[in-house]
Parts: structure tokens; C-alpha cells; sequence
């Protein structure tokens, strides 16, 4: 991976990410998010094309409103994308979980594949750059937790 990719793109970025999804999907009903799901976060997170959807669109509108802009976008490329681009990054995904763990900032239980934050923290503390990333993350995790997996998979044409 090149150097310039790597600073935006690594495990410590990834793991912050991670989080804040992992909290966006607690906010609703305070219910753990499952594993599978994770590997979807970073690929959308990390495409800024993506993450300028699901930052424009209002947090109310979920994610049916996102992929339905994509669509009437005609940018219906991106959203078939996401699920080649959740298995290359596949790695960099495990890796920002691991830190992530490493870091306690979330936990996983592994009978029930399940992950649950363990801090909730300002987010203030992060630059303006990287705040824009944890705010998109925290609201997927939000839309997220409103569907199955299911409906998750046919809104983003991915497979888990």
C-alpha cells in the first residue's frame, strides 16, 4: 500500500471507524452489532464519494434514501462495488479490529459474533478531517441498526 494511502487508510483510522459505527448502531435500541456487518463499514467509510452520500443525507431518511440516491445518481456502479471492495479490504478490516480490541474501545463475544462498545467519548477530541469519517460511520451504524441483515444485503447489494 502506498504511503499516502496508508495514512488515511490504516488499522488505528480503521479501528476509530469501526467504533464509531459500532456506537451509531447501539444508539437506537442499545443492542450489540454482528460481526458481519463490520466488514462493510471501511469500504464505505473510505470512499469519499460514499461517505459524501451518507453525510448529505439526514440521519431520518436511512439507508434506503442513500442507496436510492446512488441509484437515481446513476452512480449505481459504487453501490455494486461495495461488496468487491469489503473483500479486498477484508485485512485492513481485521486489522482495525484487532486494534480496536487491542484498545478496548469495543469488545467482541465470540459465541454469539456479536460487538459491543466499551467507551463513548467526545468526539471533539478528533481533527475536523477524521471527525467527518467517525460521524458518517456513526450514522451507517445507525441506519444499520434499523435493518436485518437481510435488508441490509439488498440495500447495499452485498453479501455477508
Amino acid at each position: 500500500m502506498n504511503k499516502e494511502v496508508y495514512n488515511v487508510q490504516n488499522p488505528a483510522i480503521g479501528a476509530a471507524i469501526l467504533w464509531r459505527f459500532i456506537c451509531g448502531y447501539k444508539s437506537k435500541d442499545n443492542k450489540p452489532t454482528p460481526f458481519p456487518l463490520l466488514f462493510i463499514v471501511l469500504p464505505i467509510i473510505f470512499r469519499e464519494d460514499l461517505c459524501a452520500v451518507i453525510k448529505s443525507t439526514q440521519k431520518k431518511k436511512g439507508l434506503s434514501k442513500v442507496s436510492e440516491k446512488l441509484f437515481d445518481g446513476k452512480k449505481i456502479d459504487e453501490l455494486y462495488s461495495i461488496n468487491n471492495s469489503a473483500i479486498e479490504m477484508r485485512s485492513l478490516t481485521l486489522a482495525s479490529f484487532n486494534v480496536g480490541i487491542l484498545s478496548n474501545i469495543f469488545k467482541m463475544d465470540y459465541e454469539k459474533a456479536l460487538v459491543y462498545a466499551l467507551i463513548d467519548t467526545n468526539k471533539s477530541v478528533f481533527a475536523s478531517s477524521t471527525k467527518y469519517l467517525l460521524d458518517s460511520a456513526e450514522k451507517l451504524g445507525a441506519w444499520c441498526s434499523e435493518l436485518t441483515l437481510l435488508e441490509i444485503s439488498e440495500w447495499l447489494k452485498v453479501r455477508f
